[in-house]
């Protein structure tokens, strides 16, 4: 095997692996918050949200293209609607992050690679990334006709956004600095 197919292949595997998380995360997140579900696209905890800070940063493109995967997953598993409806809310799923990110740093001055990040930012990049998210779906079922209370459907996404982010992040923060102490001693 050449080396530029082992790139190209190990780069499709990320994908699929990351696309396969968020399906398993997002699963999870149906399962124990059913009951604060909208719609089947509109929770009040969404725990895969905070992958959608973290898998552009981490992963760049990579992780855009497993957001997509995993919430084509995720969406055609929850909904009758035709493959383009399907789709294109899979493709808004992956965009969305990068609308966010890309107004956070319009509007924060922070390290390129973004290293520097303090709690403030997280909140700051958590909520446009909510915001984008939120917007474009509501956007989405505005342009493609369907009854939406569009107050009550944004705000049901940016919410769940934002509590699943903040849910996972603080998950995050808390095992770290127990396996950090841990390793110190």
């Amino acid at each position: 095997m050449t080396a530029k197919f082992k790139d190209w292949l190990g780069w499709v595997l990320l994908v699929i692996g990351l696309g396969l998380a968020w399906y398993g995360l997002a699963s999870a997140n149906d399962y124990v918050f059913q009951h604060l579900a909208l719609n089947p696209n509109a929770h009040l905890i969404y725990l895969p949200a905070a992958l959608r800070i973290i898998y552009p940063l981490v992963f760049r493109e990579a992780g855009v293209f497993g957001i997509i995967i995993g919430s084509y997953l995720v969406i055609q598993d929850r909904v009758n609607d035709g493959l383009v409806d399907i789709v294109s809310l899979a493709v808004m799923s992956g965009v969305a992050p990068l609308i966010g990110i890309g107004v956070f740093k319009m509007l924060f001055t922070t390290k390129p690679d973004l290293a520097d990040l303090k709690t403030v930012h997280f909140f700051a990049l958590g909520s446009l990334c909510a915001s984008s998210n939120a917007l474009l779906h509501n956007l989405y079922y505005a342009l493609s006709g369907r009854p939406v209370q569009p107050l009550e459907l944004a705000s049901t996404i940016f919410i769940g956004d934002v509590a699943g982010t903040v849910i996972v992040l603080s998950l995050l923060s808390f095992a770290l600095t127990f396996f950090i102490s841990r390793r110190r001693v």
